[in-house]
């Protein structure tokens, strides 16, 4: 889906990856920023300033989705500057879906609470599978509901916060669908390269 857009995203997004390498901007200076700014959307989240943290995820998951495409640009692309990247993304999707979460619990609504949990659950699985089959095999980005999907619908769901439990909805059946494909995709490749 959105994931496929992923080289017209860097061609277009070229100028300003220009300009930040000029700048001295550095990819994991990137992944810093974008988990900070998602830290402060997260936020804005709980104490429902819906439209300021709506906006200020996307902006952040920008900065978030150029880091690898400066460090690319750059020739700076090294394991460590994809380890980090990794793990910031996890701390940025726990910050912005434990905002919802607490915000569920604090006007004592159970749906939003619960199901804010269970996307939660699915987003975190749905990257270790990946993360774990690519120790033995190469993985690749398989699944209907990958990061960019998920940005997209949460930055929806809070700019419109009366149809949050919708998105929230969509987060979660998503995000389970893409839990079996990719546990299904793992499974037939390493039937198709067994351990020797």
């Amino acid at each position: 889906m959105i994931h496929l857009l992923k080289g017209p995203f860097e061609r277009a997004a070229r100028p300003f990856t220009d300009f930040l390498i000029k700048h001295r901007f550095t990819a994991s200076v990137l992944t810093i920023i974008a988990f900070l700014g998602t830290v402060l959307a997260s936020v804005l989240v709980y104490f429902e300033n819906w439209v300021l943290g709506s906006w200020l995820f996307l902006l952040f998951s920008f900065f978030d989705a150029l880091d690898g495409i400066v460090a690319r640009r750059h020739n700076s692309a090294k394991p460590a500057g994809a380890f980090l990247d990794s793990v910031m993304d996890r701390f940025s999707d726990s910050a912005i879906l434990f905002a919802i979460i607490f915000y569920g619990f604090k006007i004592g609504n159970r749906t939003i609470f619960l199901l804010s949990l269970l996307a939660l659950i699915a987003s975190l699985i749905t990257s270790y599978i990946k993360a774990k089959a690519e120790n033995f095999l190469e993985f690749g980005s398989i699944g209907l509901f990958q990061r960019p999907e998920r940005i997209l619908i949460i930055f929806l769901m809070l700019l419109f916060p009366r149809y949050l439990v919708v998105g929230l909805w969509i987060l979660v059946i998503g995000g389970f669908i893409t839990i079996c494909q990719r546990l299904y995709s793992a499974y037939q490749k390493f039937n198709q390269h067994p351990a020797s």
